[in-house]
């Protein structure tokens, strides 16, 4: 299966994600997120230009470390630093970035005060208005997290549907 440079960004994107629950450094996250919108605006395939010879640490916010990186994803398709990053996460934490209104600092914050580790917390939390409070959580963006997360279980009844379908 051929990576696309999308591919590459989302990954790169993850990991600043996970980086930034996890309490990273800013300037590591933001290096992750740097290098992902290099890819993403870059007109030429990153894979097409690592089969030619190109020296990606020639581009802009591509470090050699990263270069390294993005030849490992075109390589393996999968980066092994992003595996070890998803293990570390408490629970499916990683899982509440699918919500709209949550970033990584507000998740990062739910987990941290709330103690809140996936997305059956999170609706039990909005369900008993716990998030509300000082920390940017109105009763706007509760109600905007509690129609997104019965969404998502719709999404995820017919997703599993689908895929038996196949079987």
């Amino acid at each position: 299966m051929p990576i696309h440079n999308t591919d590459i960004a989302r990954i790169f994107n993850r990991i600043a994600d996970l980086l930034e629950i996890s309490n990273a450094s800013p300037f590591r996250v933001r290096a992750y997120r740097n290098a992902a919108r290099t890819i993403v605006d870059k007109p030429q395939s990153i894979a097409q230009m690592l089969k030619d010879g190109a020296d990606l640490s020639e581009l802009p916010d591509i470090c050699t470390d990263l270069a390294g990186k993005i030849a490992e994803i075109v390589e393996s398709g999968n980066l092994a630093m992003l595996d070890g990053l998803e293990k570390d996460i408490p629970g499916t934490l990683a899982d509440l970035l699918e919500i709209d209104q949550l970033g990584p600092k507000r998740v990062a914050f739910l987990h941290r005060e709330l103690n809140i580790n996936d997305l059956d917390d999170l609706a039990e939390a909005v369900r008993a208005q716990t998030i509300q409070g000082p920390n940017g959580f109105g009763m706007k963006i509760e109600a905007k997290i509690l129609k997104k997360l019965e969404r998502h279980v719709e999404t995820a009844v017919r997703s599993m549907r689908a895929e038996a379908e196949q079987f």
